[in-house]
């Protein structure tokens, strides 16, 4: 018999069965919460593997979770009977850490609306200055000042940080920037409001640190690209490996977790939204305006802004909080297909390929429209041929996980097909996941059936380690009636948020000399100012224009971690190394390399919005939008763009015009008449002086210092509250004169003169 069906746990299903009785009581659950309980009954409460766990400072182990939360206290007071933790509350959207032995009460929590267990995630990973128009605002070519990121928080959340590399350190190699760290695969002196993870505090703790893991380099090289000093470079060109916002004061959040073999190997949801939240509330408790750029992405979700991750993400900035994510890099991978079915085309036909074809896992996710439903089926080929009878036959809707195997053509070997469904996920979508293990050498057909209505869906990777990813695609195998994937709303899913600036990439240059001497380049595979074609494209389901703009992303010169000893000079990755610096007081070599992806476009553009910030802290999501995709750069490779499209967005980011469109509407506030209530003194003073404010309803404001040349000295937001609020300027070393002391609010600005003696 080809088909075997294999109901695991008879008794398991009847009472999912028998739970469905109590369904409004309790919250939805993801594809991914499902199986997991599934795989936890099936296999008598032993730990999964594939999640994403913590182990808590109490040695507890922990699930980690997003939950949708409608009632506060309900489900305060529930998530606290059980033991587990909250972390960040991102609105209606918060994170929770769950022992994994209360993963059952857990999922039958009071209050909450919906349970999404954690998606793992993937890193998306000189000339780009000059590209971008840095170069110009870094010389302060006919700005009020040079800008160069000081004041601003840049947060980066990543993996594979070399804490000690002197482009983390001032121009002077004086100036340690690194304010924080939390290493989330630590169970140690967690932050406060967390149970996991490790925070370093103070120059010395982090420096001592050095690492959070010897194996990777992804975020020194993401940080040096939004951040670094560059110092260490050639005497005749010592700017050459600067970053973008050269200045800013840095906070870093590890996520990758692969020096621990007990939990998985990847970053996920919940960890990046409390590295969102700790930064945040850093940058806050000094002041200081932030952005956080995330070079990491999946495209796990419904492509249309409505899943809990976005929401968080909404939720979370605002005013001088900004966040910027990499588009992705399946610009090339056919991992998308889309199908509107009518009463006489009922059904789309493709086969799953993979690549390596000995790693032949992976899960693809069917989201259809509202009110709508639909069918799937798997079946098995060989040779182009249906074995027969070999199918799981079609799967529709019910809201429950089926199990099933087919048997390959060899009658030995197995593809095992999970199938789980939902007939409205929290943006009211039906959605099928079908979760692959093919153990044959034969191929899985896919076929997804409707009567009408549209269904997107994406063939998603299953795991992405090191040093090899596996891929798989949608193709047509040479039928007929079969159809191929394709490259479009391939953009990550986790920067669908319409408060997320999304970044695609370009060739800033495809060509370099490696530290060897050998000239190497990407001139065969892309020409210089091109859309790097790994750059994925839009559109979003919903029909938003993705990504919003580029950034240069291929062979970008940045900083590169000195634990990776594979980009020494003799290293099997030499050929991307590019540069070596001594420490003299150490002989510790420091390197830079080539870097490229989307990861490197959306740091560069981070740390362009770290710039924009300096210039006016108050930037909101919209306000900063409004100057990047109106000052844009368009050439004869992006075309006219009269409108954006999905390749390129807006454009090429263009840091200059997005400053000088910046600063021409520094102070433009919805503006009522009404003059804020507020004083400085003492004055005339040595440079020491307070404001007071007093506030009609809670908001932050920007304080803000000008010489009389016009040239920024000082700036702040400013957390107040209703009544009166006081703040410290120290303006001591600046030179004795007259300056202006600008407040600005949602309901008007005030001017002030202050003279230093």
């Amino acid at each position: 018999m080809k088909k075997v069906l294999i109901p695991l746990l008879q008794c398991c299903v009847m009472l999912l069965a028998s739970a469905t009785v109590f369904a409004q009581s309790k919250p939805g659950l993801s594809p991914r919460t499902k199986k997991y309980l599934h795989e936890m009954a099936t296999f008598h409460g032993k730990k999964q593997p594939g999640y994403i766990y913590n182990t808590g400072a109490d040695g507890t182990l922990y699930i980690s979770a997003l939950v949708k939360v409608t009632d506060e206290a309900v489900a305060q007071s529930r998530l606290d009977a059980i033991h587990a933790h909250i972390g960040t509350k991102a609105g209606s959207v918060w994170t929770v850490k769950v022992p994994v032995d209360k993963i059952v009460p857990f999922t039958e929590t009071s209050g909450l609306s919906y349970v999404q267990l954690d998606e793992p995630l993937m890193p998306h990973l000189d000339v780009a200055r000059r590209k971008t128009k840095v170069d110009s605002v870094h010389g302060g070519y006919d700005l009020p000042m040079p800008y160069s990121g000081k004041d601003v928080v840049v947060g980066i959340i990543d993996f594979g940080f070399d804490y000690n590399h002197p482009t983390f350190y001032d121009t002077l190699y004086t100036g340690y920037r690194i304010k924080k760290v939390w290493q989330m695969n630590g169970s140690a002196a967690p932050p406060s409001g967390y149970i996991y993870g490790k925070e370093l505090v103070g120059d010395a703790a982090i420096k001592a640190e050095g690492t959070d893991d010897s194996k990777q380099n992804h975020g020194t090289c993401v940080g040096g690209m939004a951040a670094g000093s560059g110092y260490g470079g050639p005497s005749t060109a010592p700017s050459r490996f600067r970053g973008m916002a050269y200045a800013a004061d840095l906070v870093m959040v590890c996520v990758r977790r692969d020096s621990i073999g007990d939990q998985w190997m990847e970053g996920s949801f919940s960890d990046f939204l409390d590295g969102v939240s700790y930064i945040f509330n850093y940058a806050t408790s000094v002041g200081k305006p932030c952005v956080v750029n995330i070079s990491w992405g999946s495209q796990s979700g419904s492509h249309d802004g409505t899943s809990l991750f976005a929401q968080a993400c909404d939720a979370m900035t605002g005013p001088g909080k900004i966040v910027v994510m990499s588009a992705g890099n399946e610009g090339q991978e056919n991992i998308h297909l889309s199908k509107t079915f009518t009463t006489t085309d009922t059904v789309i036909n493709s086969f799953i390929t993979y690549s390596p074809a000995h790693y032949r896992r992976t899960w693809v996710d069917i989201w259809g429209e509202a009110t709508k439903t639909f069918c799937a089926k798997a079946t098995l080929y060989t040779g182009g041929a249906n074995i027969a009878g070999n199918s799981t036959g079609y799967k529709c809707i019910d809201n429950a996980i089926t199990d099933m195997y087919l048997l390959g053509a060899n009658g030995i070997d197995t593809c095992y097909v999970q199938f789980i469904t939902s007939s409205a996920e929290p943006n009211g979508k039906p959605r099928i996941t079908v979760n692959i293990n093919n153990k044959t050498t034969d191929t899985v057909l896919i076929s997804v059936n409707g009567n009408d209505g549209m269904v997107h869906m994406w063939d998603e990777y299953y795991y992405y380690g090191f040093p090899q990813r596996y891929q798989s695609q949608f193709s047509s195998c040479g039928k007929s009636w079969a159809v191929n994937g394709n490259t479009q709303s391939t953009v990550s899913d986790m920067g669908s948020a319409n408060s997320v600036l999304l970044v695609g990439a370009y060739a800033s240059k495809v060509s370099y000399i490696d530290i060897n001497g050998n000239s190497l380049g990407y001139g065969t595979y892309v020409m210089v100012d091109r859309l790097a074609p790994f750059s994925s494209r839009g559109p979003m389901v919903d029909g938003r224009v993705k990504p919003d703009l580029t950034a240069p992303g291929i062979t970008i010169a940045t900083a590169q971690s000195s634990y990776d000893t594979s980009y020494t000079e003799t290293g099997t990755n030499s050929t991307g190394t590019v540069y070596k610096y001594t420490d003299p007081g150490t002989s510790k070599n420091y390197y830079y390399s080539e870097f490229t992806g989307t990861s490197a476009s959306s740091p560069a553009a981070a740390g362009i919005v770290a710039l924009l910030l300096q210039a006016d802290p108050s930037l909101t999501p919209a306000s900063l939008k409004t100057a990047l995709f109106t000052t844009t750069i368009k050439d004869s490779y992006t075309g006219a763009l009269s409108s954006p499209n999905n390749s390129w967005g807006y454009g090429k980011i263009n840091a200059y015009g997005a400053l000088k469109k910046v600063l021409a509407g520094v102070g433009t506030y919805l503006y009522t008449g009404i003059q804020p209530d507020c004083v400085v003194f003492p004055n005339p003073s040595e440079g020491r002086f307070m404001v007071d404010y007093t506030a009609p309803a809670g908001e932050t404001v920007t304080l803000a210092v000008y010489d009389m040349a016009g040239r920024m000295v000082h700036n702040q937001l400013w957390q107040v509250a209703v009544g009166t609020n006081r703040t410290n300027i120290n303006l001591a070393n600046a030179t004795p004169g007259m300056y202006v002391v600008k407040l600005r609010t949602k309901t008007g600005t005030a001017d002030m003169k202050v003279v230093v003696k």
